[in-house]
């Protein structure tokens, strides 16, 4: 029975070294993270909408489409500056440093509502729209 002790040991001594993740490792979860952020935000957007469209339905006050459109067109919707300076990572209550704010999910800075916070980035709405802010600016800059 001795033989298979020193076994089990040097196993779990090997696995407790594997635990340091790899880069590799951290790169695949943070791109599995976006992705599932990415998803969740589009299947909100589409809730939106359906919702949109029910009141659009429902109510005689609203304008023709035509109209709305190029009003929209006119002013694109530009986030206000927001620089995403840091994020104190947490299960419970995630953080984000804004502009040298400390903001948690649910608040609003310069208009607009921090609606999730993640390990590499945030999304917020404003007016009525989703934005994506990560953590890592300069790595979309070409």
């Amino acid at each position: 029975g001795n033989h298979t002790g020193q076994k089990t040991v040097k196993r779990v001594a090997k696995r407790s070294t594997a635990a340091k993740v790899t880069p590799e490792e951290l790169k695949k979860k943070a791109e599995e993270t976006t992705l599932s952020l990415s998803h969740w935000l589009k299947k909100q957007e589409e809730m939106e909408k359906m919702l949109i469209y029910h009141k659009g339905s429902r109510d005689p006050l609203v304008l023709p489409p035509k109209k709305t459109v190029e009003a929209r067109k006119a002013t694109p919707i530009k986030l206000p500056p927001l620089a995403l300076k840091g994020i104190a990572w947490d299960e419970t209550e995630p953080l984000a440093l804004i502009n040298d704010l400390v903001v948690k999910e649910g608040d609003t800075i310069q208009g607009a509502k921090i609606v999730k916070i993640d390990f590499d980035g945030i999304a917020v709405r404003y007016r009525a729209k989703k934005f994506v802010i990560k953590l890592i600016e300069w790595e979309s800059k070409k």
